[in-house]
């Protein structure tokens, strides 16, 4: 019996490439906005996310939604440009 598994779509938000490259959310909104300005990356859309860091007690934010095959395309040029480190590292492998 061939069981029907549910494709799951891969998703990464501003907040969480914030997260990742150590940086403030505010920096990753503007390199965002740059990139998309210049025709680099697609624009995506902004979701409300829960910013586990706040100490607000709104703890959401509105972040930009990266998902499919251009969102991995345009977070991994996000983080590149925001990570010399990473460039590096994605270089040499």
């Amino acid at each position: 019996m061939n069981a029907i598994v549910p494709i799951q779509l891969q998703t990464m938000n501003s907040l969480e490439i914030a997260e990742l490259v150590q940086a403030e959310h505010r920096a990753v909104v503007l390199s965002i906005e740059r990139l998309a300005k210049r025709g680099i990356i697609q624009l995506s859309s902004m979701v409300k996310v829960e910013n586990k860091q706040s100490l607000s007690p709104n703890k959401f934010t509105n972040a930009y939604q990266f998902t499919g095959e251009q969102g991995k395309r345009d977070s991994i040029i996000i983080v590149a440009q925001l990570c010399p480190e990473f460039t590096a590292r994605l270089v040499d492998r």
